[in-house]
């Protein structure tokens, strides 16, 4: 076939493609096209496990793995970016949801495999309808919704207002670690003192309130239904722990609990803020042995 033949069929094939392929478009950020992805590893991990736990008859396991992926696990993606997703997107991951509580319910009581793979064979045409009417890309610059972009001004208008550090001149890091998280703000030129300063007067302020329950300035900033606050404000006294650290550039913050709904309130909290500070925020990693500061 000469190059020209089959250059030409090669976009013919592309063009096809594209126009084959009607679904509609979400366009996320960075962090917050990753939260989508992660439930719906989630729920790949998790249907896995179903049908491992099936495969050895095993249904107290079966009951384990579907409640993990009920009602209770929707607040970890969809939570800070109901402003953001298609109601019906939405939607359709409550039903997938209610699903698997029902999945759960059933294996408990009726204990019958082939009515847990019905069931289960049902959920999953919701998902393949979901990826049938949906694709998700990252955005650009000028691809960003309007909505999201209102969203992103407007936690940014509120956060000059409560944090006396430039936004544009610093970075927010945000590392969630097995036992909680570590948030960093760190100055942008490490010799601009002003900057630091400001940081590390903020970032101490904030680690006071914090370890007596107040997450006002959050609140103000993100609003106060911010995913994982209320249970962050209504914990405890010592069931988190908060740390605050100097570093050469700037401070940072560090929560640590033992209670695993309190690790994933500080997770969803992250989640959060890296949605709201797209702009100015990224997600970190540490070494495990820097999981104990």
């Amino acid at each position: 076939m000469k190059k020209s033949a089959l250059l030409a069929l090669l976009l013919c094939q592309s063009a096809h493609a594209e126009e084959a392929d009607r679904r509609q478009i979400l366009c996320l950020t960075g962090p917050q096209r990753e939260y989508v992805l992660n439930e719906m590893r989630s729920l790949l991990n998790g249907t896995q496990q179903i049908l491992g736990a099936l495969a050895k008859d095993d249904m107290k396991s079966v009951a384990e793995s579907a409640r993990a992926l009920g009602l209770t696990m929707k607040h970890k993606a969809e939570n800070p970016l109901h402003e953001v997703l298609p109601k019906a997107f939405m939607m359709l991951g409550m039903s997938m949801h209610k699903d698997f509580d029902a999945i759960a319910a059933d294996a408990e009581t009726l204990k019958d495999p082939k009515h847990t793979l019905k069931q289960l064979d049902e959920t999953m045409g919701k998902c393949n309808a979901c990826h049938a009417s949906y694709q998700i890309r990252s955005a650009s610059a000028g691809s960003v919704s309007d909505s999201v972009n209102a969203r992103l001004d407007e936690v940014a208008r509120r956060g000059r207002q409560a944090m006396p550090f430039d936004l544009e001149q610093t970075t927010h890091i945000f590392s969630k670690t097995p036992n909680g998280g570590i948030q960093q703000v760190v100055a942008k030129d490490n010799t601009n003192a002003g900057q630091i300063d400001a940081i590390r007067q903020h970032l101490s302020k904030i680690a006071k309130e914090f370890k007596h329950g107040n997450f006002s300035t959050p609140a103000k900033i993100h609003g106060d239904d911010m995913p994982g606050l209320n249970e962050m404000r209504n914990a405890k006294p010592g069931l988190i722990l908060i740390d605050y650290h100097e570093l050469p550039e700037g401070a940072e913050i560090a929560f640590s609990s033992q209670e695993p709904t309190l690790i994933d309130a500080v997770h969803r909290y992250f989640d959060a803020q890296l949605s709201d500070h797209a702009r100015h925020a990224h997600a970190g990693h540490r070494t495990p042995d820097a999981y104990a500061n």
